[in-house]
């Protein structure tokens, strides 16, 4: 085998090997529909709700950390919001908004319901995904998960067709 054909074989080799090689994504699951929604490469997240009693929205800010979702933060437009998880950290206020900081509430996996009402919304980044745009009330899961690198860049690449498709 000549040295180019040699080259060949192992940047087409390497290439399947980059393909197949697990990056952490989050996982975005239907659970009334049990399938995937979108999985995307992710370190951080922030979900984003009005708050069903106190109004105001609300922001959790989330990280990735091996197979947990942890907790780093809250923001709020009303304080009585933020006081509503009872947390033994007292809101902060910083221009319009309250927050607490510092957190580091483990979660595998969060469960949330997705209202028109509440109107809970994914950001990852400067992307914006409404959880609750198909159906009113149906569950959502978020996950941390580990997935071959080309399954997790399809994954975002759907996610980012249906954000834009639905501008």
């Amino acid at each position: 085998m000549g040295a180019r054909a040699l080259l060949r074989v192992l940047l087409s080799l390497g290439g399947l090997g980059a393909a197949l090689w697990p990056v952490r994504a989050l996982e975005i699951v239907d659970l009334d529909r049990n399938r995937v929604v979108a999985l995307y490469p992710a370190e951080r997240f922030r979900l984003r709700y009005r708050h069903s009693v106190y109004g105001g929205v609300v922001w959790e800010h989330f990280r990735l950390v091996g197979g947990d979702l942890v907790l780093e933060g809250l923001e709020a437009e009303q304080e009585a919001a933020l006081e509503y998880y009872g947390l033994a950290e007292r809101p902060r206020r910083a221009g319009g908004l309250y927050s607490i900081r510092g957190l580091r509430q483990r979660f595998g996996e969060l469960v949330v319901r997705a209202t028109a009402t509440g109107e809970r919304t994914l950001l990852l980044g400067s992307l914006t995904f409404p959880l609750y745009r198909d159906r009113e009330g149906h569950r959502v899961r978020l996950r941390a998960v580990r997935a071959p690198a080309a399954w997790v860049g399809l994954g975002a690449a759907r996610t980012l067709w249906e954000a834009w498709r639905s501008r």
